[in-house]
């Protein structure tokens, strides 16, 4: 069974319309729901009541990683599916998945995903180091201002099963078992830098994570989200950043990334 672990935070009619469209595009039977609720001012009980596969667990808002731990622990299946509650499964692509990566010694799969109008989403990169950051910014702001040159050659390059450094935490598959071998996401990532975090230990552990493009899902990415809470965003992935530095790379690429954040 394929248990789909969904936080939910303030996103009620995308997770409304991303749970109907799992209900109707996945084989029945062959999977379960689990929405961990962190903004439970918002009544689910219209989604719980309405399909009988999904779990709806409240939480206090403690961070995103804290709640996929805990939708992890209340997971009965032997796959697990990080789904962000703004993504829409359009079709069917679990048996396919498996047979392609059952002989594979697999860590992290990132599912493919795409903007609304259809265009290819980049969802993996680079473990950071101060270098390979300047490389990871370099492709995001070629999407961000359309490049229709990069964005093409990137997609041409990641048309097959591909090994990456770490996929997002948007729609990520991975065994249950492995989760649970490293101890899941790092809590003290409270947001941003968690699914990163997971696949350079998933990588440390032994594991490979790969990129896999042969799914039909759309991500609408921060759409429609408020100004006050991108400001928010910012400050919080500034300090995972940070932390993510302590944790994984030397003191004197710390030192820099303070530096360099002066000047920005």
């Amino acid at each position: 069974m394929l248990s789909i672990i969904i936080v939910n935070y303030l996103q009620k009619d995308f997770l409304r319309k991303c749970v109907a469209l799992i209900h109707k595009n996945l084989a029945r039977d062959s999977f379960e729901v689990i929405v961990v609720n962190n903004s439970p001012q918002e009544d689910l009980s219209e989604i719980s009541g309405k399909f009988t596969a999904v779990k709806i667990i409240s939480n206090k808002n403690t961070g995103f990683s804290k709640a996929n731990n805990l939708g992890v622990k209340n997971a009965s299946g032997e796959y697990l599916l990080f789904l962000n509650a703004d993504t829409e499964i359009l079709a069917d692509f679990t048996n396919e998945l498996l047979n392609q990566f059952k002989s594979k010694n697999y860590g992290a799969v990132g599912l493919g995903l795409r903007f609304a109008d259809g265009s290819f989403q980049n969802s993996f990169g680079l473990f950071p180091t101060i270098l390979n950051e300047y490389k990871n910014r370099k492709v995001e702001l070629a999407f961000r201002n359309k490049d229709e040159n990069v964005i093409s050659e990137r997609e041409k390059e990641y048309s097959d099963i591909k090994e990456v450094d770490w996929v997002t935490g948007a729609a990520l598959f991975i065994r249950k078992d492995v989760f649970e071998k490293i101890s899941g996401f790092d809590e003290r990532f409270f947001m941003y830098y968690e699914d990163i975090d997971l696949c350079l230990r998933l990588s440390e552990a032994g594991y490979k994570n790969y990129y896999y493009p042969f799914t039909k899902i759309i991500h609408h990415k921060g759409e429609y989200t408020r100004d006050s809470f991108q400001k928010e965003s910012a400050k919080i992935q500034a300090s995972s950043q940070l932390l993510y530095y302590k944790l994984h790379n030397s003191l004197p690429q710390l030192l820099l990334l303070r530096i360099i954040k002066l000047f920005i």
